[in-house]
């Protein structure tokens, strides 16, 4: 009983020690961690910006309509083009979908995707950009 009763306390020491060697081997080598707490909601820097100078008459104008794709814009666009074909004299109305589908994205993605879409619309050298983006 004797010898059993030593075995069964050699095994429990032996444990206990290979339990807490590793937790002290852990705990020695911790360093201190360095936390940054962030705004979830972001922080967002206003600047100043130069607006572009708005044309005192859309007279002889080239209007580029852009619809990026989402339902019914286009739709929407197409009425803005009925209203200033009826309304503006010698007024020339683009839309952007017909003639560089490729501008047509609901969602660019990126900031170059966003760059090629202008340089793509740019190329019909319209006077103003009028955008629609519906659901």
């Amino acid at each position: 009983m004797k010898k059993n009763f030593l075995k069964k306390t050699v095994f429990l020491i032996s444990t206990i020690c290979c339990l807490l060697i590793p937790l002290s081997i852990s705990s020695a080598r911790e360093t201190k961690q360095k936390w940054e707490f962030l705004n979830p909601g972001g922080v967002i820097k206003i600047e100043p910006m130069k607006i572009n100078p708005h044309p005192a008459t859309l007279e002889g104008k080239t209007i580029m309509l852009r619809w990026n794709g989402k339902h019914n814009g286009d739709k929407f666009l197409e009425r803005i083009a009925e209203l200033l074909v009826d309304s503006v004299k010698n007024i020339k109305v683009i839309k952007s979908w017909e003639v560089a589908p490729e501008t047509v994205d609901p969602i660019a993605g990126s900031q170059e995707r966003s760059q090629e879409f202008a340089r793509a619309i740019a190329k019909f050298n319209p006077d103003l950009v009028i955008g629609a983006q519906s659901d």
